[in-house]
């Protein structure tokens, strides 16, 4: 792993940042838990790869960490930020960035309280869906159904954060049970009226990151979706889907050679995009060398 690209996207990420705050999905744009979250990640991930930054880093991410703490209610919930108390689908995010500083103890409970209470909706098994909808996950939003990445979110949040419980097993159930028999995972479905849903790399990535952070040893729905990974990411250049793509090969031991090139051309493609500070928290998540320890995939 060369790195090359790191400094001056590190550099170009803070240039992005409101200060006293984080970063927002775009720039102008209100200040955002998530993109917040995924940037100073991104810092620390990449700290070891840029000489003599470790106190400006341990500095930003300690503000950043206060502000989310700021967006938290009583109940231990954080939402969108400030501007969206609503839905609280960031809460897992949050406490993955505290756990990974090791920082605001009791934030930490709250959150992982919170998000051990809050349950998906579920359905009996029936013929339109080819996963079974009666399994508990969590849910974008409070009430419906569990999704893939939220339930991924919360499974890393919460080892990250040290806790072991039973949903952390239901879980890792849901998101085996939601891979797509041809390789891969969607957001949420496997097979709708019989027909297989298409996978998508984001989500790929980020349910083989949760396996393993989880504890998982493996087996088919591993071995398939890092096969559907290493299929695809060669032509994605998708911040997004790249970053979680990588780390969730690199999980299970399965980064390919190539990785470094391909970060270092989305990153140039990166001032392209509205979303760039998005984009670039993601490749610096994923590039990073302490990507698996910030991740908890180490």
């Amino acid at each position: 792993m060369s790195g090359e690209w790191i400094p001056a996207a590190r550099e170009r990420l803070l240039s992005l940042r409101v200060s006293g705050a984080g970063w927002g999905y775009r720039e102008g744009a209100a200040v955002s838990v998530e993109p917040s979250v995924l940037a100073t990640l991104g810092l620390l991930s990449s700290a070891a790869d840029v000489a003599d930054v470790t106190d400006a880093v341990e500095a930003t991410a300690g503000e950043v960490a206060a502000w989310i703490a700021g967006v938290q209610d009583d109940e231990g919930a954080v939402g969108v930020g400030p501007h969206m108390l609503r839905p609280t689908w960031p809460t897992p995010l949050a406490l993955w960035l505290w756990a990974a500083l090791d920082a605001l103890p009791e934030a930490r409970k709250k959150a992982a309280d919170y998000l051990i209470a809050r349950e998906s909706k579920t359905l009996p098994r029936n013929e339109v869906f080819g996963h079974d909808t009666s399994i508990v996950g969590w849910p974008w939003n409070g009430g419906t159904m569990a999704w893939v990445e939220p339930t991924a979110q919360t499974v890393i949040g919460l080892r990250r954060a040290g806790v072991a419980h039973a949903r952390i097993e239901d879980a890792v159930a849901l998101l085996e049970d939601r891979a797509i028999a041809s390789g891969g995972w969607n957001y949420g479905n496997t097979t709708v009226f019989g027909t297989e849903l298409r996978p998508n790399p984001g989500p790929t990535g980020l349910a083989l990151l949760a396996l393993k952070v989880a504890g998982s040893d493996g087996g088919p729905a591993v071995d398939s979706g890092a096969a559907y990974l290493e299929k695809v990411l060669p032509s994605v250049r998708s911040g997004m889907s790249l970053g979680w793509g990588l780390l969730g090969l690199g999980a299970w031991g399965r980064r390919p050679t190539d990785a470094d090139a391909w970060l270092a051309e989305a990153v140039a493609r990166a001032p392209e995009r509205p979303t760039e500070a998005f984009e670039l928290a993601f490749l610096l998540l994923a590039g990073g060398s302490r990507a698996a320890v910030v991740a908890g995939s180490a």
